[in-house]
């Protein structure tokens, strides 16, 4: 008993000599320390012209604002065995501008590691608000505001998210996390992916509109658009206040529901499906066109007035509302389908 009081208080005194002299000892890994150190860097940087900037871990952070130059903080964060070590590797790593054309990167010369050694970096950049952004990370958040151009945001691991994007096209992914879209106006393409996480967007005015997560819920809000391309394979798909000419919504498991706006187009073409789950559809006012709904295990409502055509089923009906062009396509395999 006294010698498992003796290590607890060899352990604590450890602990304690440790803090004093300044070396952060990462619990549950004895073997590794960090060092932190900041750079700032400034270059000029013209409207409409491209920054570019990586890291292999670490977040990225970058902010339109009203200046002509672009601000870089980079935090580096050495990790070895030893603090002096750690130290080494950061003081080691060199950021720098490497410019082509009207395109700006911003690189990182990094020691060689090996044996519990690493370095990571991390970001915060104001650039003018008209610039386009292409950005990635390995193991790191990503976020972009304020900005007038294209993004390109991709992390293999962390979340994206981007917010009063104007005038460009925007590319979201990330293999591990959340992405999120909020207030995006006058946009080209608008993609959104995550391999395992919730993607959502709302007040998103674009071209077209594509909206995807293998694991995860997809959720899409008060969307101006011609074309919607909203699928999930393991979570529900939730379309609302939704105006476009041509929507497909799909999930594999999952209920999926998409709520048309009054102001949709009474013509719209939509295909929603879910395999494992429900259907849920409010037609946009004035709807006039095609109905077909069906499925293999539940129930299929309509309160639209449908002239139907052939034999009336609890499980299937096909018709018409009115003259329009309109299409309607709703299906589910094991769930309800009620379209109001």
């Amino acid at each position: 008993m006294r010698s498992h009081k003796l290590v607890v208080q060899a352990f604590v005194l450890a602990t304690v000599i440790l803090s004093i002299g300044g070396c952060h000892v990462e619990l549950g890994d004895w073997s590794r320390a960090h060092f932190e150190r900041t750079v700032e860097l400034q270059h000029a940087m013209a409207d409409g012209s491209t920054l570019t900037v990586g890291t292999a871990s670490g977040s990225i952070d970058i902010e339109g604002q009203a200046v002509d130059e672009v601000r870089v903080v980079a935090t580096i964060r050495g990790q070895a065995p030893t603090e002096e070590e750690a130290r080494e590797l950061a003081e080691a790593t060199e950021i720098r501008f490497e410019t082509t054309g009207g395109r700006l990167a911003i690189k990182a010369d990094t020691p060689k590691t090996s044996g519990g050694r690493s370095v990571s970096i991390s970001y915060d950049i104001v650039v003018p608000r008209q610039t386009s952004v292409e950005c990635g990370s390995a193991s790191g958040s990503i976020k972009a505001v304020n900005l007038q151009g294209d993004v390109k945001a991709s992390t293999a691991s962390g979340s994206v998210a981007c917010e009063a994007i104007r005038g460009g096209s925007v590319h979201m992914s990330t293999a591990s996390g959340s992405v999120r879209l909020s207030d995006g106006s006058e946009l080209g393409s608008c993609e959104l992916r995550s391999s395992s996480g919730r993607v959502s967007a709302e007040q998103v005015q674009a071209e077209r509109i594509r909206i995807s997560s293998a694991s995860g819920s997809v959720e899409l809000r008060d969307a101006r658009t011609q074309e919607i391309d909203m699928r999930a394979t393991s979570g529900g798909v939730n379309g609302r206040d939704i105006d476009c000419s041509r929507l497909t919504a799909e999930s594999a498991s999952g209920h999926a529901t998409v709520e048309f706006s009054p102001s949709a187009p009474a013509d719209v073409t939509a295909d929603v499906s879910s395999i494992s789950g429900g259907v849920t559809v409010v037609a946009p006012s004035g709807f006039a066109g095609r109905v077909e709904m069906s499925t293999t295990s539940g129930s299929v409502h309509c309160d639209l007035p449908v002239t139907v055509q052939g034999r009336i089923s609890t499980k299937h009906i096909s018709g018409s509302v009115g003259q329009g062009t309109g299409s309607l396509t709703l299906r589910a395999t094991s769930g309800s389908v009620h379209v109001r």
